[in-house]
């Protein structure tokens, strides 16, 4: 459930930087949020590796974990994740790791659940906006502010997504 709500909010969060970003916001925030998009995106993915590795056909091979582990590793230990970097890593494991049956899984999935997200935003769930990932206001206040911030370290269910996947793909 707890990932669930995660994923949910991270999606939130892309759904309002789609609309512009978060609201009574200046030009310049926007496309400092805007610019963290590759960030969002890698944290999303990597939040769905565990859920596509239990689908029918599409388990990560031993030579995929191989790999991925590397990047993932990483992923943990950076203090900082720049939107480059992230753009760059995610670039890596979508042409280079995933095979496309699994990359059409995962396309699929995101744009359902966030075709969901929309529809709960609509009905008023979300009413007030979406959270920051890692609470009041980590990724917000680390933009605004120009620090660093990884969240894989920072927000704890991206952390948790990530150290279970690496734990997963580490038995293969």
């Amino acid at each position: 459930m707890r990932r669930a709500v995660a994923f949910w909010t991270l999606l939130a969060l892309g759904l309002a930087l789609a609309q512009g970003g978060p609201p009574n916001l200046s030009p310049e925030m926007r496309q400092r949020f805007e610019a963290y998009r590759p960030v969002f995106d890698l944290v999303t993915t990597i939040g769905l590796m565990e859920e596509l590795d239990k689908q029918r056909g599409l388990a990560f091979t031993k030579a995929q974990a191989q790999r991925l582990l590397p990047i993932l590793r990483d992923l943990q230990n950076r203090p900082d994740l720049k939107p480059a970097e992230a753009a760059r890593i995610l670039g890596t494991i979508e042409d280079a790791i995933l095979t496309p049956a699994q990359l059409k899984w995962m396309d699929e999935t995101i744009l359902k659940r966030r075709e969901e997200a929309r529809q709960r935003q609509g009905q008023g769930a979300q009413a007030g906006g979406p959270q920051a990932p890692g609470g009041r206001g980590g990724l917000f206040q680390a933009i605004a502010q120009g620090k660093p911030y990884n969240p894989f370290k920072e927000q704890p269910r991206a952390a948790e997504n990530l150290k279970n996947l690496i734990s997963l793909l580490s038995k293969r």
